[in-house]
């Protein structure tokens, strides 16, 4: 999907930013994650291979494998079973016109995946755990933005601060209420940076839910649904509005990017609306929703009307979420 060329001038002022903030947190599993790599041959030469390693608890796994051949690319489930770092995935899945139904057998170990897929012929395949880098992380508020969130200034324009937890990586936690900006804000480019945690034991929406609240009206979902297909109620989603049109989330404790460009509805001198308001989600540099017209407000924000301003709020759903580098350029 294209990338939003909202951000093209901003990149070089990420670069520098980005290398100071770390990427992702260090107490995951050695195992859950992205995997990129190849077939080694096998008469399988121009096709693609890729997967996302989902955790369903401590101790089985889920590959979503996903084989392409340039014009389309299949996605299937494998489960896995495993401990400490190692574990082992079979399963019969169905390729389609790829190669129909097929055997795939594989193992990671020390964070590389290797196994094969076989129909009438047989491939090996090689994947290595690599750790995408979202082209805004880090990036500092560029001239004309306000800095809402630094990692150091959270009681400069943050309501109910004693309920939330400053943390030493320069980030807040998610700690026993919403959180919502003193100020008003309209149409302009949001950027967002957030970190779900680890809980594998966890299903559906008891997964890292939270949420960002754009004019505290319209909400673009924040969860743990990695290794899932989208939806309107899951990461990237816009909540019973939109469906990304792309699968952009990364894995819980990696640090993921959300800028979001945001035009307010439009009234006349009598104050009758005369446009919707629209929205872009550029999700860890994805554009998951270009340019969408929201009708009215998402449930469970400030107001079901729709307004010129609004605060910016983040959700509390009782998982320990965290947020950083938080700010806004008004457009314009």
């Amino acid at each position: 999907m294209r990338r939003t060329t909202v951000l093209s001038g901003l990149l070089i002022v990420a670069l520098a930013a980005a290398a100071a903030l770390p990427a992702f947190a260090a107490d995951d599993d050695k195992v859950m994650g992205v995997y990129e790599g190849a077939f080694d041959g096998g008469g399988w030469d121009g096709k693609t291979i890729r997967a996302q390693v989902r955790a369903e608890s401590k101790f089985a796994q889920v590959a979503v494998i996903k084989v392409g051949d340039g014009t389309q690319e299949v996605r299937v489930e494998v489960p896995g079973k495993g401990r400490e770092g190692r574990f082992t995935f079979t399963g019969t899945v169905d390729l389609g016109a790829l190669g129909g139904k097929a055997e795939v057998s594989g193992k990671i170990a020390s964070e590389t995946f290797t196994g094969t897929i076989k129909t009438k012929k047989e491939a090996a395949f090689t994947l290595k755990r690599t750790f995408p880098e979202p082209p805004t992380r880090g990036m500092a508020a560029p001239e004309g933005a306000v800095a809402l969130y630094d990692g150091t200034n959270l009681d400069q324009h943050w309501n109910l601060v004693p309920h939330w937890c400053p943390q030493p990586d320069g980030s807040v936690q998610i700690c026993n209420t919403n959180l919502q900006t003193k100020e008003e804000f309209g149409s302009g480019l949001y950027h967002i940076e957030f970190m779900t945690p680890f809980l594998p034991e966890e299903r559906g929406q008891g997964r890292g839910n939270s949420g960002c609240y754009i004019l505290g009206r319209y909400e673009v979902q924040v969860l743990d649904n990695f290794g899932w297909e989208p939806k309107d109620n899951l990461c990237g989603g816009i909540y019973q509005k939109a469906v990304p049109i792309a699968d952009a989330v990364l894995p819980p404790l990696q640090w993921q990017t959300y800028d979001i460009t945001f035009t307010a509805a439009q009234y006349d001198a009598a104050g009758n609306k005369t446009a919707n308001a629209r929205i872009t989600v550029v999700h860890n540099g994805i554009t998951v929703h270009d340019d969408v017209e929201l009708d009215s407000p998402t449930p469970g924000g400030v107001s079901d009307q729709d307004g010129p301003k609004g605060p910016l709020f983040f959700q509390d759903h009782g998982n320990t979420v965290k947020f950083r580098n938080i700010w806004f350029k008004p457009a314009g």
